[in-house]
């Protein structure tokens, strides 16, 4: 239940990124980095172990502390989720628990989907993005909350 909940709170967020930039925009300073590392770091934790809902969770944090486009944003998404995926499969493949022909497949599917989706993502509106981001994340909540079933 905890992961559909998640999902939703991040998706929600998400979609309301535009008024919680201007709340912050609006306070006299920003909110700390610290506090954004520290965001960072529990995202990084749940999205290392179940990793469903990641990027759309550090798209929502990502409004309270950095500033950006959706497309920069993204970016740094990427790169992150590149370094948590990283150090997690370190840890899966230390534990013995990979099935190697099943990963090797996973690997080449997230890179070239990855790159294409990357294109993809430059040449749609920004606002528009966030927005199907948002609804893909409703949608896979959605789908969790059906599977605990």
């Amino acid at each position: 239940m905890l992961v559909p909940a998640l999902i939703l709170l991040a998706a929600g967020l998400l979609w309301v990124q535009p008024y919680t930039k201007k709340l912050v925009e609006s306070r006299t300073r920003k909110l700390s980095v610290w506090f954004g590392i520290v965001l960072q770091f529990l995202v990084s934790l749940y999205g290392g172990y179940f990793g469903a809902g990641m990027g759309i969770m550090m798209l929502a944090c990502f409004a309270l502390y950095m500033d950006g486009t959706i497309h920069e944003l993204n970016a740094v998404k990427n790169w992150l989720g590149v370094l948590i995926n990283l150090v997690a499969s370190i840890q899966f493949v230390t534990m013995g628990i990979v099935v190697g022909d099943v990963a090797l497949a996973l690997i080449c599917g997230s890179m070239v989907g990855g790159f294409l989706s990357a294109r993809f993502s430059q040449r749609v509106d920004g606002d528009k993005l966030r927005k199907a981001i948002a609804i893909y994340g409703v949608v896979t909540a959605i789908y969790f909350l059906f599977q605990m079933r």
